[in-house]
């Protein structure tokens, strides 16, 4: 997996703050203590700790979760950030959250229809009342899948003579997209490679939604983008909140 390459994984998105805002208005409105789940190398909590409320980071992976704790002592926030090792099927943690999110694509790691549950009952189990669920993942889009590809703003992520190409299929019968990486690197002139898979489901908006229900969750909306706007099968991404 690519998580196992924390620092390639935190060079690919470093720059990546679509989602800062929604998040940000998410924490202000519905408030602290908050969980993050798949808190990966911290790139989305470094910006909500300027809310002022104290953050709690779970991811499965050590590899990220050491990335994430470099950047946590760099900038100084270790009295607003706690991390912790933990699987989001079965975490068990001795309070409950006005916030919780899920956001990144975290939740295409439930491959099945028992881990999708296991998860939403963990997550609804920590939920305190009149708090927020929210979650968002990709929208699926078969274009330009079985080929390899060069993606624009990863390159030069490993210096100016390195490359990263991603070739990627699709299981329509599982739902399950996968991403290879090959990162090349031109040193003594010779190509050096290194590489990474990342394995994700995805979800359709009435899959989602009776998965959601089914683990006690209500008020459930949907959006296609972070600022809102309704969704539909062409919108960028699924968006959930529910409470």
């Amino acid at each position: 997996m690519i998580y196992e390459n924390a620092e390639l994984y935190d060079l690919q998105y470093r720059h990546y703050d679509d989602d800062f805002h929604f998040y940000k208005n998410l924490v202000t409105n519905y408030g602290g203590p908050v969980l993050e789940i798949g808190i990966g190398t911290a790139r989305l909590t470094t910006h909500l700790v300027k809310t002022g409320y104290k953050i709690i980071g779970i991811d499965i992976s050590k590899e990220m979760l050491t990335k994430a704790k470099e950047k946590i002592n760099e900038l100084k926030l270790n009295e607003l950030v706690e991390l912790k090792q933990a699987d989001m099927q079965s975490f068990e943690l001795a309070q409950k959250f006005s916030t919780i999110i899920m956001p990144f694509n975290a939740f295409a790691h439930a491959y099945t229809i028992k881990a999708q549950d296991k998860t939403l009952t963990t997550v609804k189990k920590h939920l305190k009342t009149g708090g927020v669920f929210a979650l968002d993942m990709f929208n699926p889009n078969f274009v330009n899948l079985d080929r390899l590809k060069i993606v624009e703003e990863w390159q030069n992520l490993a210096g100016i003579n390195s490359e990263l190409f991603v070739y990627q299929s699709v299981d329509k019968d599982s739902q399950i997209i996968t991403s290879r990486y090959y990162l090349d690197t031109i040193k003594d002139n010779k190509v050096e490679r290194k590489t990474a898979y990342l394995r994700q489901r995805y979800y359709h908006r009435f899959e989602l939604e009776r998965a959601l229900a089914n683990a006690g969750f209500n008020n459930i909306k949907f959006y296609g983008d972070f600022n809102k706007n309704r969704y539909n099968r062409s919108m960028p991404h699924l968006i959930a909140t529910a409470h």
